[in-house]
């Protein structure tokens, strides 16, 4: 039997917790939003009795009164590798702050069609209301136009993974170029010396920072690049790398791919060309994907996606708590450095972590 249920059926309102508690229905209100000064043991009474009679926050009269719904919208790519765990992240962080997620996804990672549905994506969450909004781009082909609702409108917005150079907003990423910077430097410290990048060109921040970073720091440390393979998506694309490696066999000891699934690509390449890893040629991923069979142990680099989405979360609360800007903030950058994580196709010399 439950003995402490109120009689009645009727929601259980701050009035009755006022009455009860003999105080004023505004230093209830208070006391359950967390936004109270009273003495310690009136809040520890008030809260109590709230518990005991079962009271829940009306949303929408919260709403009402703050202007604010309490829902965060989150946009991303179907099929995006490490979306699920900044997503996660991304929960987490609202559920602690009583926020609601709103998730919609985009079918297709990049190209045409997937900025025209992210685009029709957010000029539906728009008329819903929503506090503030998370998104990982397609790509980088979409125009400042894109986001003009969201700007005019004044909510907050928090790209997360992918950048874009044609629209200045808040963003939680990894540092790519680092990455492929210390990818670089990783193959130079197992002494390769003529080296291929597998990237997919320049249509997203992720690929294109990564490619930059390896290619300065390939000169820096006196490596060769024989080629550069440019694939058209972050998938395996087998048959490109198949074509590309096997008229360089013999021309090359490294290979840096800036996606995980592009380096498996290529350790099949190289075992069906009979090159032995690590020993004759070394390769390097990106993205900690946990792609591997019995047979591939890539050396990658872990972006911490799920402490990139609560970074995200934490950015966009509080640009919602400090409310609607006179003018537009300046946006924020929050970078996190690629960790290593060493596998069997490129060994992590003890001496790595020293050198410039």
């Amino acid at each position: 039997m439950l003995t402490n249920m109120r009689k009645g059926s009727g929601a259980v309102s701050i009035k009755q917790i006022a009455a009860e508690a003999g105080v004023s229905m505004m230093t209830v209100s208070r006391v359950l939003r967390s936004q109270s000064n009273v003495a310690a043991a009136t809040e520890k009474k008030i809260q109590a009795i709230a518990d005991r009679l079962g009271y829940k926050p009306n949303r929408l009269v919260r709403g009402m009164q703050s202007g604010r719904s309490g829902i965060v919208s989150v946009v991303m790519p179907a099929g995006h590798a490490i979306a699920p765990t900044i997503l996660e992240g991304i929960y987490d962080s609202l559920h602690e702050t009583d926020r609601i997620l709103a998730l919609d996804i985009v079918h297709g990672s990049v190209g045409a069609r997937a900025i025209a549905d992210q685009s029709k994506v957010i000029n539906r969450l728009l008329e819903s209301r929503v506090d503030g909004f998370i998104l990982l781009p397609v790509n980088e082909d979409a125009s400042p136009l894109y986001f003009k609702e969201v700007v005019d409108r004044k909510i907050p917005l928090v790209l997360v993974d992918r950048n874009t150079t044609h629209f200045e907003a808040d963003f939680v990423g990894t540092d790519d170029f680092h990455g492929g910077a210390e990818a670089a430097r990783l193959l130079a410290a197992n002494g390769c010396r003529r080296v291929i990048l597998i990237s997919t060109g320049d249509h997203v921040s992720t690929s294109r920072l990564r490619a930059q970073g390896f290619r300065e720091a390939a000169r820096k440390h006196g490596l060769e690049l024989v080629k550069e393979v440019m694939a058209p998506s972050f998938d395996h694309n087998s048959e490109l790398i198949d074509a590309e490696l096997g008229g360089l066999k013999g021309k090359f000891d490294g290979i840096f791919g800036i996606a995980d699934r592009l380096a498996i690509s290529a350790w099949h390449t190289c075992w069906s060309l009979n090159l032995e890893i690590p020993c004759e040629v070394k390769i390097v991923g990106f993205g900690a994907l946990n792609l591997r069979d019995p047979r591939v142990a890539i050396t990658t680099f872990d972006q911490q996606p799920y402490a990139i989405g609560r970074r995200a979360a934490e950015l966009l609360v509080s640009r919602i708590e400090k409310g609607p800007w006179k003018r537009r903030p300046k946006a924020k950058t929050l970078l996190n450095r690629p960790c290593l994580v060493e596998g069997t196709s490129c060994a992590i010399p003890a001496s790595f972590s020293k050198l410039d």
